[in-house]
């Protein structure tokens, strides 16, 4: 595991993203959280952060993990659908120069570990993000997050369709430092179709 951060600003993630067919739900409970105070509701993709990284991972090595995650979605679901069931909050360990240390969002039902990753990702990861949550909005160091809305306003998720792929994410120097973030999401790599 790598233990050096990134001097650039630029933080590295690994990255879930459902197919947009699927995320309009979650895009409409962002809508409510922001409404309700969460600030940093927009303030990262429509996707599930995996990892905190030192570099980009390979495509050879996105492509084991798009493996990992559909050969686990067949084995935890007859239909091999990946599902959410209700919400929780992810933390990671994130180094000093990078705000959001958590993130909030619709509870995955992938038991995400390291080995998901192949071994030579395995030596880019700074820190897990766990449990695998799709982001609905992003909580900065030391934030009391607003109260939680009621479980049953969560919506619930299924898909097959989806894909990993590397994030940049970098702080913008305006707006609220706090949840001002500009993001770049790199090739996606589909998850295999799984036949069912």
């Amino acid at each position: 595991m790598d233990t050096q951060a990134s001097v650039t600003g630029i933080s590295h993630y690994v990255i879930f993203v459902p197919h947009r067919d699927s995320l309009k739900p979650l895009e409409d409970y962002r809508r409510k959280l922001f409404a309700a105070g969460w600030h940093g509701a927009h303030s990262f993709p429509a996707a599930a952060p995996l990892a905190l990284l030192s570099r980009p991972l390979r495509r050879a090595e996105l492509q084991e993990l798009s493996a990992a995650i559909r050969a686990h979605a067949a084995s935890a679901d007859a239909s091999g659908k990946i599902r959410t069931a209700g919400t929780a909050l992810a933390r990671h360990r994130a180094p000093a120069t990078f705000s959001p240390r958590a993130f909030f969002g619709l509870s995955l039902n992938l038991a995400l570990n390291e080995s998901f990753f192949p071994q030579t990702a395995r030596e880019k990861i700074l820190s897990l993000c766990v449990p695998p949550v799709l982001c609905a909005a992003v909580l900065a160091e030391g934030e009391t997050p607003p109260p939680l809305p009621p479980p049953q306003q969560a919506p619930e998720l299924s898909f097959r369709a989806a894909y990993t792929a590397n994030l940049a994410l970098r702080p913008l120097s305006s707006g609220d430092g706090r949840y001002s973030f500009q993001w770049k999401i790199g090739e996606a790599v589909w998850l295999a179709n799984s036949g069912k």
